[in-house]
């Protein structure tokens, strides 16, 4: 009855599921530590997706922003062509009058004004990437307290095999020393036929015993088979976790730089506004500083490009970790509960109602701002493909959500060159389209939610 109970606390164990170890002290420290090891597991990959969700954001600002500034740089460049003419002609004193002077000088104001918008644009999206730096440093920590965690188990279930052995060692020296009392017994004649019985029956203790040592010493070799995989898995997560981290340092050191030469820039332009605004000043000394900065700035609008290059790199890296963990989630060990999904799931409701009120936005306000396009990297794309729910009933809900999804996105893309393209009116039909469309992703993901919550 006793080694019943304890295969059925160790078959608990290893599903990870509640049951009364109350008597079995040493299965309920595991039990334990593989439930914080889960629950540790959950915060883990709760953190990645924000991460990889706040570098898919800072990836798009940008890039975004990289475009504006080049866009800032040929608008500077027309200017003072139209005022000095092209650089071609550069040392022909043009002498272009007041009349082009104002004009030149609201565009520089506007320009400065537009420098320092992009100047709080890259300084938010340094702060993002510094808390991603302290998130990143946490998240390696907590992995590594997991590693230790499964470490110890693995010795744990070793030191369970040398007691199954133990008990196995004393069950065949049972069985021998019955035997002998059989032999004795026989000998003994009718004096000894009642404990011939008594030897006969420990005899058969001895062989059940040996046969529950078998099979608990199988199911300990189970039990250390899926907690070595898991081991692996943790890790391959530490080491993805590790060069993600260089990579954050990377970028994070030439988003500083690329932050000092927008300061430049800023500084300049606000220099050329001064100097425009007094015309006493020299044309002439304006027009190099005009003409140098427009240089600076194309070359800061390059430097940015190339600064965002490993950003993309980070993002792939985090992107495959919050898969790889998705993976793991099928396991036991890591398996993700109904809430927790359901926690998911609304997050992605309030961001898909976000993103299509930034649309709506765009299209009343008839400007350009940064949309993220691609399905694959909005908060739930990053969650979406990463993970295969196993709840009942959410499987083909959750296999129909990817078009739709994907889909959804497309609406952002064609408003927004409807807008490029000044097709206001076809920019508003298809916002309307979009949130009509909206409503049945929403219901989809709503009805994911009650069947979770009440599965």
């Amino acid at each position: 009855m006793v080694e019943k109970r304890k295969r059925a606390l160790m078959g608990a164990v290893s599903q990870l599921k509640e049951a009364d170890y109350s008597r079995e002290p040493e299965l309920d420290r595991i039990y334990r530590r593989l439930l914080k090891g889960r629950e540790q597991f959950a915060g883990l990959l709760d953190k990645n997706i924000k991460a990889v969700m706040q570098i898919s954001s800072l990836d798009l600002t940008m890039q975004y922003q990289t475009d504006k500034i080049m866009d800032i740089s040929r608008s500077v460049e027309k200017a003072a062509e139209s005022i000095f003419g092209s650089s071609e002609d550069y040392g022909t004193s043009s002498g272009r009058a007041n009349s082009q002077h104002e004009e030149l000088t609201n565009t520089i104001l506007q320009v400065s004004s537009d420098t320092g918008e992009v100047y709080k644009k890259i300084e938010d999206g340094q702060n993002e990437l510094t808390m991603i730096k302290e998130l990143s440093e946490q998240t390696m920590s907590i992995s590594r307290e997991l590693q230790g965690n499964m470490d110890e188990l693995m010795n744990i279930i070793s030191q369970m095999n040398e007691v199954i052995a133990g008990i196995d060692a004393i069950s065949m020296q049972t069985n021998l020393l019955a035997l002998n009392a059989s032999i004795e017994a026989a000998r003994a004649g009718m004096a000894g036929r009642g404990f011939a019985v008594v030897a006969g029956e420990i005899r058969t203790l001895a062989e059940k015993t040996k046969e529950l040592t078998g099979n608990m010493g199988e199911f300990v070799e189970n039990i250390k088979v899926a907690s070595q995989k898991s081991v692996d898995s943790t890790e391959s997560t530490i080491q993805a976790l590790d060069s993600m981290s260089g990579r954050i340092n990377h970028v994070w050191e030439l988003n500083d730089a690329s932050q000092h030469h927008v300061s430049k820039v800023n500084e300049s332009m606000e220099s050329i506004a001064a100097v425009s605004e007094e015309i006493s000043s020299s044309m002439a000394e304006m027009e190099n500083q005009l003409r140098n900065s427009t240089d600076f700035m194309r070359q800061v609008g390059h430097e940015l490009k190339k600064a965002t290059e490993p950003v993309v790199g980070i993002e792939q890296i985090l992107d495959d970790v919050v898969k790889q963990m998705g993976g793991m989630a099928q396991d036991a060990f890591f398996h993700m509960e109904n809430r927790e999904f359901a926690h998911y799931v609304n997050t992605a409701i309030q961001a898909h109602q976000t993103w299509l009120e930034n649309l709506r936005r765009m299209v009343e306000g008839r400007s350009l701002q940064p949309l993220q396009l691609d399905s694959s990297k909005c908060g739930f794309g990053h969650f979406y493909y990463a993970m295969e729910p196993a709840i009942p009933g959410i499987a083909q809900i959750w296999e129909g959500l990817g078009e739709k999804h994907r889909r959804f996105h497309q609406f952002g893309a064609e408003a927004m060159e409807a807008l490029k393209n000044e097709d206001y009116s076809n920019a508003e039909r298809i916002y309307r389209e979009a949130e009509t469309y909206s409503r049945e992703l929403i219901s989809d993901m709503q009805r994911m939610v009650q069947i979770a919550e009440g599965a």
